[in-house]
């Protein structure tokens, strides 16, 4: 019996065969899992017949189900697992992630939710999980939203965890296999890559359309090397991998920390290749040579890269503190070591006009003339998160708030929801 099921909804930008572990599910679960309680993680992705599964655990009468969305697609997904839920049970649906966290009063109107966690929810949900157990009042528990005689009631805000006191992965809750895959972006076509998760949460940077800043508050918590390592390396081991991908929002904040990652990988005899996400130009730009050697002979071959915009106003507009110049010099510094540099791009900010957009778009050819390995992951369209300052100057310029929570399933800034600071023309362009 599973005292406790947990629902990760896909998110509705799946593509190809690769998906990531349900981290927000796992992480959680952790501490409820580590002490004991039964746990149950049905991942909307790689599983089927998840309603058929889902009932059966609901026979069971858990004490909760908890379901995670980011805003945006995911929130249709996951409104259809707790309608599911609904259909079949009184049991009460516990809402986290990142739209609860921005939006918990207004997810907490939704008929398919009865708590909501905001920000980080190991220590959170364990609590709360216990309280249900023991039939014992919610109020004291820090960070949660949820419903009384009609009224939402919030208490107090959880501070952040301390990384470091948090249990090893807990790969046991799913079938790890389902999510080792073929690499995307390593250059060597390796066949047993996972997403190992973060050594570290948060960034310390503000960039104005970033989400992150407003959720993590811009405080950037390191596992030490020593603990990162160690995870690595088990994971390594445990699922025999040839690849790993690094989640964290900034993995290059502290060039002594990795280093010491680095270093370590090469004493343990890995022979991995890796790559993070998140890494900044500047990251790349304040590394010697000495540094760029080392990250190369442990196996790091690819780095993806936030540029974000060719133009040097947008840059300063969106507080990247970059500059174009910045850019391209990252780029022609990673050709001596042969480590391919993966950009991201945006376009489509509010007072951006289709010259500084083509300026973005000329930046996108050139660091791939300068650069024969350099590589495309995205060009995004910009869309405003809730709590951040570009979606304060959305709203001056005409955009409309959702006001229910399904309506927040159309937050791609296509289709439904239009830049109300472009003309259709202008839009047409950037689509």
């Amino acid at each position: 019996m599973s005292e406790f099921v947990f629902l990760y909804p896909k998110t509705g930008l799946d593509v190809g065969g690769a998906a990531a572990p349900p981290f927000s599910s796992m992480y959680a679960s952790v501490l409820l899992h580590k002490k004991g309680h039964g746990v149950k993680i049905i991942d909307q992705r790689r599983e089927p017949n998840w309603k058929g599964i889902l009932s059966a655990e609901l026979r069971e009468k858990p004490v909760f189900v908890g379901i995670t969305s980011m805003t945006g697609p995911q929130i249709k997904f996951a409104i259809e697992m707790a309608s599911h839920v609904r259909k079949e049970s009184s049991v009460p649906i516990v809402w986290g992630g990142p739209h609860p966290t921005t939006l918990p009063a207004q997810t907490l109107e939704s008929q398919y939710c009865d708590i909501a966690v905001v920000n980080e929810g190991e220590e959170t949900v364990l609590e709360l999980g216990e309280a249900m157990v023991r039939n014992e009042p919610i109020d004291t528990i820090k960070g949660i939203y949820y419903k009384r005689g009609g009224n939402i009631i919030s208490t107090p805000p959880r501070d952040f965890i301390d990384v470091n006191t948090l249990p090893d992965t807990p790969w046991e809750l799913i079938d790890v296999e389902k999510y080792i895959f073929r690499s995307l972006y390593i250059k060597e076509k390796l066949s047993r890559v996972l997403d190992i998760g973060e050594t570290s949460r948060g960034c310390p940077f503000k960039c104005a359309y970033c989400s992150n800043s407003q959720i993590k508050k811009r405080r950037w918590r390191p596992m030490t090397a020593q603990k990162a390592l160690a995870r690595i390396v088990n994971d390594v081991k445990k699922f025999k991998l040839d690849g790993i991908w690094i989640r964290d929002d900034n993995f290059y904040v502290d060039l002594k920390r990795a280093r010491e990652i680095c270093e370590g990988f090469i004493s343990h005899n890995l022979n991995i290749n890796w790559y993070t996400a998140g890494t900044r130009a500047n990251d790349i730009n304040r590394m010697d040579d000495d540094f760029l050697s080392l990250i190369k002979k442990s196996g790091c071959s690819t780095v993806k890269v936030g540029a974000e915009s060719g133009c040097d106003r947008i840059l300063k507009y969106i507080d990247k503190i970059q500059t174009r110049e910045d850019i391209l010099r990252a780029n022609k510094k990673l050709i001596k070591f042969k480590i391919a540099p993966i950009y991201t791009f945006i376009i489509g900010f509010p007072t951006e006009t289709k010259k500084e957009m083509l300026e973005t778009i000329e930046t996108m050819k050139q660091v791939q003339i300068e650069n024969k390995d350099a590589m495309i992951d995205a060009m995004n369209m910009f869309t405003p998160h809730k709590g951040t300052v570009l979606y304060e100057e959305a709203l001056k310029l005409g955009m409309k708030e959702p006001k229910r929570l399904e309506e927040w399933q159309h937050w791609l800034f296509r289709g439904q929801n239009q830049a109300s600071w472009f003309s259709p023309t202008e839009r047409a362009f950037i689509e």
